[in-house]
């Protein structure tokens, strides 16, 4: 009998150990064109859904988050070659043709002629006879001539080149080019492209750090020390990290090493009363409560009740027993908080231009009327957590992004309107290797393409002369 040709929906949803890493990749590609979701979220939850060996799970890792991270220039090197817009062919037949330039501009390990034919089969699936013939002559054109595009010039159109070249949007890169120059901005579009570690912090209320490594060791996973906090790792892992009975038992939690630095800047103590404005989904909060020993109080705040089960569930994971959540608008501190917490952190929601390693398709998502929306945003929040701050104490302000007008603007204008505050000495507590960083009175900034850490604005504010 013969076998029925499934539809292409059909297809898309049917299981089955024959849908490997391109196939899979492509589903997930496309959902997030059409249902504009996060590529990190969407691509967990399918790393979650089905069984890969370590080689196809690292290739649809790459495939997605390559593909997105270089959207710009893969529609530009295609359209080089084709007849009509890319926009008015269907998303299974663009998202095909994006993956297969992908593998052919930017994956060694996959010869040409592999990409070309691995993609054509995808269009005889997804689409029809005509469209795999368009994407074989297609791919093929762009593997014969992927030395000899024409680059716009580094010399007369730099932003273009740094856009085009880099795989990021104009406004971004004019940004930057006008705040930094051409070295700076060129060497911080390099660093966002490049792989981030996966860093993890080690839970210090249930094994030290040379205790986790050693137990790392026995589940064969490969670590080294981070340098800049004494309880990161970073980790070598193809598999999935939630496997590991390490993981399970909550000896540690996935955090990046900037983030890490915050808390540790703010420096809680054992027995201090602790605020956590925007605290899901609680990295932050928990490796506060780790760093009091868990001895105090830790009241995690966000707008959002659903988001603070996030924080619920890591505290219970890793044995945080300290932390009280409660939501609410941190525009609108309630009455009974005003000057009642020695330590406030405030890491504020912001544009996040300097985790774009970590988040391939955020800077597709940024518009630069973003940047200025949120730093009203942001000074509100400073103002009101400032007031929840008890005379003595020391508020931490951080975003995970370098932009002016969401970092220095909004501390330095809130310095110079509150008389009761100052910036709070850093020195004491940077480790120190940290001592090349750019920083300056209160004030720390951590560079992707400096540092090679997650672009980070940490600065630290006293309230009428409290201890660092």
């Amino acid at each position: 009998m013969k076998k029925k040709r499934l539809t292409v929906r059909e297809h898309a949803r049917a299981p089955g150990p024959d849908k490997q890493a391109r196939e899979i990749a492509l589903q997930v590609l496309k959902d997030l064109e059409e249902k504009q979701t996060y590529a990190n979220l969407a691509l967990s939850r399918m790393l979650n859904r089905v069984f890969l060996p370590d080689n196809e799970r690292s290739l649809l890792t790459e495939l997605v988050h390559g593909t997105i991270q270089r959207r710009n220039t893969l529609d530009w090197a295609l359209q080089q070659f084709l007849k009509h817009p890319l926009d008015k062919m269907t998303p299974w037949i663009r998202t095909i043709l994006r993956l297969g330039v992908y593998q052919i501009l930017y994956l060694d390990r996959v010869p040409d002629a592999a990409a070309v034919d691995e993609s054509v089969k995808l269009a005889q699936r997804y689409g029809h006879t005509g469209v795999a013939g368009l994407t074989n002559a297609v791919l093929r054109k762009v593997s014969a001539a992927k030395e000899s595009l024409p680059w716009p010039s580094r010399d007369t159109h730099p932003e273009s080149y740094l856009s085009l070249y880099y795989s990021y949007p104009s406004w971004m890169v004019q940004r930057w080019f006008r705040h930094l120059g051409w070295d700076e901005a060129e060497a911080l579009c390099i660093s966002g492209n490049k792989a981030p570690p996966l860093t993890v912090r080690t839970n210090t209320l249930r094994n030290t750090r040379k205790e986790l490594i050693h137990t790392l060791q026995q589940e064969g996973v490969s670590s080294r020390e981070c340098r800049y906090v004494p309880e990161g790792l970073h980790l070598q892992l193809a598999g999935n990290l939630s496997a590991l009975k390490s993981f399970q038992e909550g000896l540690f939690q996935v955090q990046g090493e900037s983030s890490m630095l915050v808390s540790h800047l703010l420096n809680p103590q054992p027995g201090d009363r602790v605020l956590d404005v925007c605290s899901a989904p609680g990295g932050k909060t928990v490796h506060m409560g780790l760093l009091m020993q868990n001895r105090g109080e830790i009241w995690a705040s966000d707008l959002y009740p659903q988001r603070l089960k996030l924080v619920q569930e890591a505290a219970a994971r890793q044995g945080v027993s300290i932390v009280c959540t409660e939501p609410l608008d941190g525009r609108q501190m309630p009455a009974h908080y005003h000057e009642r917490f020695d330590r406030i952190l405030l890491d504020v929601p912001c544009s996040g231009l300097g985790v774009i390693r970590r988040k391939s398709d955020l800077k597709w998502k940024r518009q630069p009327e973003d940047i200025v929306a949120l730093q009203f945003l942001q000074r509100e929040l400073l103002a009101e957590a400032y007031g929840a701050l008890k005379p003595g104490g020391v508020l931490v302000y951080s975003a995970c992004t370098l932009e002016p007008e969401e970092t220095e603007q909004v501390v330095q204008v809130f310095l110079e309107n509150e008389p009761s505050s100052e910036a709070a000495l850093l020195a004491p507590l940077l480790p120190p290797d940290l001592v090349e960083m750019e920083k300056e009175a209160g004030i720390v900034r951590l560079w992707p393409h400096k540092d090679d850490l997650d672009g980070f604005f940490i600065a630290k504010i006293r309230k009428d002369g409290g201890r660092d």
